[in-house]
């Protein structure tokens, strides 16, 4: 149980309790021997590693899973761990690396009709595909896994969604109403939740958002707020780029 609520502490930034029960569950299942266990250990301890943007350590977790998960095949966990793997390679600059894991991750759960997993895979994908500037098939992703977490009342998948909504809306100067519109209905989930890195992250593309719109007051409100978020939760990775964006509009 330990994985699962590593990943729940996470998403509610948690990340010092998070790692803990990660880490104290990777120690019970390599003592007794138990792959099986030490590959769902290393996906819920590489989950919070990632959300926490700790991805240099996320990959030291994640790889010898996936190799695991490959040497004794264990079809259904190779995709949850491929996702993660692929996103922290990512935003690790190692983008040639993703997508490869991240369709492979779609294929497999397509073919075993696990739509549950298939729909936050998805979401990484779309990610991906965004950073990768492949922002059409990102865009019809990103509908997708909003269609399919309502569909499914999933609301912590829609929030996460509407939020990757936001950021493709705002490449585009003439969607920036549609853009404000999906961050502001992904940060009411998200607070309504407690998922207190994915309201950081709201409000950092809000405050970019209103920055490049000239909304200069309503920008330096929302990047003060995930600037605060970011370093309370200690969240390194992120806080630089809202710092950096804060102190461009001074």
């Amino acid at each position: 149980a330990r994985f699962y609520l590593a990943a729940i502490l996470a998403d509610l930034g948690e990340f010092a309790e998070a790692i803990a029960a990660g880490e104290e569950g990777l120690r019970i299942a390599q003592s007794v021997g138990h792959p099986y266990s030490e590959v769902w250990a290393r996906w819920g301890l590489g989950y919070a590693h990632l959300r926490h943007g700790d991805f240099a350590t996320a990959i030291r977790v994640l790889e010898p899973g996936l190799a695991l998960c490959r040497a004794i095949e264990i079809r259904f966990a190779l995709p949850p761990v491929a996702t993660l793997l692929g996103s922290a390679y990512l935003w690790s600059g190692r983008a040639n690396e993703t997508v490869p894991l991240l369709e492979e991750a779609v294929a497999a759960v397509t073919a075993m009709g696990i739509l549950s997993v298939r729909l936050w895979i998805i979401t990484f994908l779309a990610e991906a595909n965004l950073v990768l500037g492949q922002v059409a098939e990102a865009r019809k992703q990103a509908k997708q896994v909003v269609a399919l977490a309502r569909a499914r009342q999933q609301r912590g998948w829609e929030a996460s969604g509407l939020k990757l909504l936001g950021d493709i809306h705002a490449r585009e100067p003439a969607e920036a109403e549609e853009a404000g519109d999906a961050y502001r209905q992904a940060l009411a989930l998200a607070t309504e939740l407690g998922m207190r890195p994915l309201v950081a992250h709201c409000h950092f593309g809000l405050g970019k958002l209103h920055a490049r719109t000239g909304q200069r007051e309503q920008a330096t409100q929302h990047l003060a707020t995930a600037t605060a978020m970011y370093r309370e939760m200690e969240m390194r990775f992120w806080l630089e780029k809202a710092e950096h964006e804060l102190k461009s509009l001074a």
